[in-house]
């Protein structure tokens, strides 16, 4: 006796079909049928699962552009006085990028000194300083020099993307504070549709509540606060690459599924040209180009993409790989034509404090700079603002010695990355959590192979006898069981992959120092990889009916809130709001000491 299944248009179909291949298709078709259509369309931010996150992004930008007003910054040059010398900080730089690309060059019509050109070492800072001095005509500070012509050796793309567009139509220079808050806004946009993203394809059954306030969390911890409060030209790649680089890894994640399925070409092209665009800006931000392999991997290893099997597969893989070697080769062009290499970047040019070109790091430093980024403490002290610079070197600091007599340079900062998120503490639990679930499914699995062949024959005949209405949910719950557990690991591996690629862009930046800066380059990937290693095991607790975890997540996402509030208001700090703007300062001091 034979029995009829029903596809999606409900044409019968032999019963011999009734393999576990088929049962998953038609698990899945019925999933796609029960999932909610709406017959209009509505606006896709007003929609039930993104209306909160659009509010957290307003009031986002609401707080950028207020932090960005409050810093009172002007973009005018000053004296900077530096060892026995005397150097002239310009913070226009993008503008005069800018205004280099409109007439066509890519050096910076900027007066260069006779004293300068002639040096044989301009790199040298003391004789630079003192040859400045005795002139009275001094060199600038952190321009890149080469061949008696000033550089700018920071990406690109913004100088072409903001700054010589406002130039061109208003004739006028577009200021660093402005490009700041633009650039933050989209930059808090791009965090919150990849936190977005993640949520809907790997964090099943998880509340939505909660993903919002991780998302704050992450946004907070990323730095986009203390670069608009800093709004230097340093800020302005760092703001850009931030805009670009988590949107393009959330395109790859929406692609495509985890089950091998032929990707979305348009977004995976769209998503690799904004990866690939941080190299015209901050080069670091490249190597998130890694998330591709690891969200397109079921596509990989299924032969649609990096492969030839298929018309589909070649385009894409071309829409994978074509961006980034057309932004490369623009890249290379452009380093060609400044520095006569294509792969020099210009950093070492800078005329900065020491020589960048003779500079040379030890491991033992390198390494000891590395843990000061991830793991220097916060110093808190009694008065208000409750914390201060914990690399000063006051004898009232009791973490002096971390920098004393050290071959590290460290600007102000209030503590590391996992001090001021301290959500990241919970990290190597999770790992732990997360290879000890692996083995202990893999065990089970092996062991259990045979009694599950046998538990599927028996569903198998349940499901002949009981007919469609009965075999239809139990097929439907164990493709969500299975599309939940598949989210559970690739969740997983997204976070490992998070943290394994803070380890590398730790040993980079250190190479030029320690502070709150470089710490944006990968706070943001810190937070994100810890959330994606806590959240399926806050979902495995939650499902067993314990909520410990939960509480412990919110507690230590709170306390990273409050600890970046501190962080805004400490003292000794670039642009520290007791000196850029005593009166907030002081209503703020009369706040939390009434």
């Amino acid at each position: 006796m034979h029995s009829t299944d029903t596809d999606p248009d409900n044409a019968p179909k032999p019963a011999n079909d009734s393999t576990a291949a088929n049962r998953q298709n038609a698990a899945t078709a019925t999933i796609e049928r029960s999932k909610p259509h709406t017959r209009h369309r509505i606006f896709r931010c007003l929609r039930p699962d993104w209306l909160p996150f659009a509010i957290l992004w307003v009031v986002a930008s609401v707080v950028i552009v207020l932090l960005t007003i409050s810093t009172h910054p002007v973009d005018t040059t000053y004296q900077l006085h530096y060892a026995d010398g005397t150097f002239l900080v310009d913070r226009a730089q993008y503008q005069r990028l800018a205004d280099a690309f409109l007439h066509g060059r890519t050096w910076l019509n900027v007066h260069v000194p006779d004293w300068l050109a002639a040096m044989d070492n301009p790199y040298d800072a003391q004789v630079r300083g003192a040859e400045g001095t005795a002139s009275g005509d001094p060199s600038l500070w952190d321009w890149a020099f080469y061949h008696g012509r000033y550089y700018c050796y920071f990406g690109p793309l913004p100088a072409i993307v903001l700054f010589a567009p406002y130039k061109a139509l208003t004739g006028m220079d577009l200021s660093t504070a402005a490009a700041c808050a633009i650039l933050a806004i989209a930059a808090c946009a791009s965090l919150i549709f990849l936190v977005q993203t993640l949520w809907k394809r790997f964090w099943k059954g998880t509340p939505r509540w909660f993903v919002v306030l991780a998302c704050t969390a992450i946004i907070a911890a990323s730095g986009l606060s203390y670069l608009v409060l800093v709004p230097w030209f340093y800020s302005i790649p760092i703001l850009a690459s931030l805009a670009l680089a988590p949107t393009g890894i959330a395109l790859w994640a929406r692609s495509a599924d985890d089950i091998g399925s032929v990707p979305r070409t348009g977004m995976v092209a769209a998503g690799s040209l904004l990866v690939a665009l941080t190299m015209m800006c901050r080069p670091t931000f490249i190597l998130t180009a890694v998330f591709g392999l690891i969200l397109l991997w079921p596509q990989i290893r299924s032969r649609e993409m990096l492969a030839v099997r298929s018309r589909h597969a070649i385009q894409a893989s071309l829409a994978a790989i074509v961006p980034f070697l057309l932004v490369g080769g623009v890249m290379m062009w452009y380093n060609a034509a400044r520095f006569g290499n294509p792969l020099d970047f210009g950093a070492v040019y800078n005329l900065t404090g020491f020589d960048m070109t003779q500079r040379h790091i030890s491991l033992k430093a390198r390494l000891f700079g590395a843990a000061l980024l991830l793991f220097a403490p916060i110093r808190f002290t009694r008065e208000f603002p409750f914390t201060a610079d914990v690399f000063a070197a006051d004898a009232a600091n009791p973490w002096a010695f971390l920098i004393h007599n050290r071959d590290v340079i460290a600007e102000p900062t209030v503590g590391g990355i996992v001090a001021l998120s301290p959500i990241c503490l919970l990290a190597l639990p999770a790992v732990i959590w997360f290879i000890v679930s692996r083995f202990s499914r893999g065990m089970d699995d092996s062991s259990g192979m045979v009694s599950s062949h046998k538990r599927t024959e028996e569903v198998g005949t349940t499901e002949v006898s009981s007919g469609t209405q009965s075999r239809m949910p139990s097929a439907v719950s164990l493709e969500k069981s299975h599309e939940m557990t598949r989210g559970m690991s690739r969740s997983c591996a997204i976070g490992i992959t998070c943290l394994l690629l803070v380890g590398v862009i730790v040993c980079i930046d250190v190479s030029i120092g320690v502070n709150a800066r470089y710490m944006c380059d990968m706070a943001w990937l810190a937070v994100i990889g810890t959330v994606c290693l806590l959240m399926p095991a806050e979902a495995a607790s939650r499902m067993k009916g314990h909520r410990w975890l939960t509480v412990t997540i919110v507690v230590f996402l709170a306390l990273g809130l409050a600890l970046q509030a501190l962080w805004l208001m400490t003292t000794g700090r670039f642009e520290a709001w007791n000196v850029s703007n005593p009166a907030l300062y002081a209503w703020l001091q009369g706040v939390f000491t009434r």
